[in-house]
């Protein structure tokens, strides 16, 4: 809109003002307002700028965009989001990996997979239920630390993705649990007070080496609180093959 021949009376909603007592931008800054009073998004100052959303909170309050009009750059208030790029990923978006090498799976039993894929020591393992359970810390806390992956800070888990192959000329069907697990202690962990299943993926078959299967697991319960600690479990139907683990977590942080 161009004001050439508008009068005021005409044209005065459509500007943008500080509504500040004629004193101009403010250092700690000022909203600015349309000619009508209504507030904007925005406050400028000589020291800061902001945006705000003035109603509600919206998954796109803040964009980017290049000339084909696609995001490069979204704030997202409703869920506390910053996406970039051309994917729009989360903006702080981290991997995590745990590597198995040659796990030799017990019918029914869980078996944690570790970070390192050549830990010594004895495997962890988490029990023969539905779904694994964390067992106490007893006399193993050199093999334990094998398995962990320690969340330093508030994360969601976005994605978890398994690579997986048996040494055996038949296979077993798998199952994958990602755990998050608490405790109660401090910088000293002798037990836990609980597992989560953060994600799984039950009832994955296999027939052999003749191939390996990449899967996705199901995301059941994404955010993982500060404290707690990552573990990934498999466990298989049968005594089959021996199973090489590739697995791929993504994440990030809250």
């Amino acid at each position: 809109m161009s004001l050439t021949d508008k009068t005021i009376a005409n044209s005065y909603k459509d500007l943008l003002q500080l509504d500040n007592s004629n004193n101009g931008i403010g250092g700690a800054g000022t909203l600015v307002k349309d000619g009508e009073g209504s507030s904007t998004m925005l406050t400028l100052g000589q020291r800061n700028t902001k945006i705000q959303p003035t109603a509600h909170n919206h998954s796109q309050t803040f964009r980017v965009q290049d000339t084909s009009g696609n995001n490069i750059l979204n704030v997202d208030t409703s869920n506390s989001l910053v996406k970039v790029n051309e994917t729009q990923t989360t903006a702080n978006t981290q991997y995590l990996r745990f590597i198995g090498k040659s796990i030799d799976v017990d019918n029914g039993t869980h078996i944690a997979v570790p970070i390192n894929p050549n830990p010594s020591g004895s495997a962890v393992t988490f029990g023969t239920a539905t779904n694994p359970e964390a067992p106490s810390v007893s006399n193993n806390g050199d093999d334990w630390i094998h398995y962990l992956h320690y969340v330093d800070t508030n994360i969601t888990v976005d994605a978890v993705t398994i690579l997986v192959g048996g040494n055996g000329a038949s296979g077993d069907a798998l199952n994958f649990h990602l755990c998050s697990i608490a405790t109660s202690d401090g910088t000293t962990v002798s037990s836990w007070s609980g597992t989560t299943i953060v994600a799984d993926h039950v009832g994955m078959g296999t027939a052999g080496y003749e191939q390996f299967y990449r899967e996705s697991l199901s995301i059941q319960s994404a955010d993982v609180d500060a404290g707690n600690y990552l573990a990934l479990t498999i466990e298989g139907n049968g005594t089959n093959s021996d199973y090489s683990v590739n697995a791929l977590v993504r994440y990030h942080i809250r």
